[in-house]
């Protein structure tokens, strides 16, 4: 049994063998790595192609960002849930170690499920909007949301009463030393307030180093942020120049609980 929804009319989907079937009789197949494909405008890729999905594996594989993981699956861990969706999920490297019962992880890039799903056979992953998660209301306990926009009236429709969410940003001072690498004038990273009927219970910023050592795995870092596309010819040279950096990694966890009616 799955909790997913038919994207065509919304009634409950059900898995036979290879695809999962509506009572409407919309039918859509599991891929072979098994995540489903519940996106319904598919004349276009979504999200990230094959190569930025390799990059952000390669980078989150040297485990930079171990810190984070295990601390977000502790405040999962005390939430007790039996049913998680994390939306945003990518490549999955956060999504298969939280502890839950039932797992889904949610994004529009087919490349980064596909990784997603041969990695982890413990979550069912589908190519879905955050924005229109083919889930019912009040049917999941803990929701998660890392470096992804907030889809806060998703995220309300779809927690149970006292229901929690997650949502992770960076810090103020999340990779500065690359910034000063990158631009004359380094800026530091803003947090804005949720508009948001959930209830703020937590925030707890929390920060760490890691040493880069080879090019390839700044580049690497540097493809997965939004500097990619804003960095001068000239701050990108210098990238590709250095060979080792030591850098911060700080990031802001929020905690937001749905109150019960």
């Amino acid at each position: 049994m799955t909790l997913l929804l038919c994207p065509v009319c919304q009634s409950r989907l059900k898995k036979t063998d290879r695809e999962a079937v509506c009572e409407n009789n919309h039918h859509f197949d599991y891929a072979k790595e098994g995540y489903i494909n519940l996106l319904l405008k598919q004349s276009v890729d979504h999200g990230d192609n094959k190569e930025m999905v390799k990059a952000r594996t390669d980078f989150l594989n040297t485990d930079a960002y171990l810190f984070l993981k295990d601390r977000l699956c502790e405040m999962i861990n005390e939430e007790h849930p039996q049913t998680l969706a994390d939306l945003g999920c990518g490549e999955g490297y956060y999504t298969k170690d939280f502890p839950a019962e039932e797992k889904y992880g949610f994004d529009v890039s087919k490349a980064a499920l596909k990784h997603a799903a041969k990695k982890d056979k413990d979550t069912q992953y589908a190519v879905a909007s955050i924005f229109h998660l083919p889930l019912p209301d009040s049917s999941v306990d803990t929701a998660v949301t890392c470096f992804a926009p907030a889809a806060l009236q998703e995220i309300h429709r779809i927690l149970k009463d006292n229901g929690s969410f997650l949502f992770v940003t960076p810090g103020k001072d999340h990779l500065m030393e690359l910034k000063e690498l990158l631009y004359d004038v380094p800026y530091e990273n803003v947090t804005e307030d949720l508009n948001t009927d959930l209830t703020l219970e937590k925030t707890e910023t929390i920060r760490n180093t890691f040493t880069v050592t080879d090019n390839e795995t700044l580049m690497n870092l540097f493809s997965m942020t939004p500097y990619a596309h804003r960095t001068p010819k000239e701050g990108i040279e210098k990238l590709k120049e250095t060979n080792s950096l030591t850098i911060t990694a700080e990031f802001i966890i929020r905690l937001y609980r749905k109150s019960a009616i």
